[in-house]
């Protein structure tokens, strides 16, 4: 996959440091799927010992169909854990600053 050009979107949810791997596996595929999460091209990095990852979305038309979802649960260990999406505001800045480098 290319570099992502959209600020990631941060997700956070009720797991285990020992959970995080597969978590972040389970959230790989599931924000991959658009019939699970309205998702597409995608990558996670998760951040070690905290409920917490960066969703990166390869697309911004992507991005903001996940985010205009309600509601986002996945089951881990027969559990479900529900999602809780944080959207880092995208200043008028960042889109000239993305533009003129994607353009360089």
């Amino acid at each position: 996959m290319d570099e992502p050009k959209c600020p990631p979107v941060t997700v956070e949810g009720d797991w285990s440091p020992a959970q995080t791997k597969s978590m972040k596996n389970k959230l790989q595929l599931y924000f991959q799927s658009k019939k699970k999460s309205s998702g597409g091209d995608c990558r996670v990095e998760a951040e070690d010992g905290a409920p917490r990852a960066a969703v990166y979305f390869r697309s911004e038309d992507v991005r903001e169909r996940v985010l205009a979802r309600k509601n986002h649960e996945i089951i881990l260990e027969n559990r479900t854990v529900t999602l809780r999406l944080i959207s880092a505001a995208v200043s008028r800045d960042d889109v000239t600053d993305t533009f003129i480098l994607c353009n360089i």
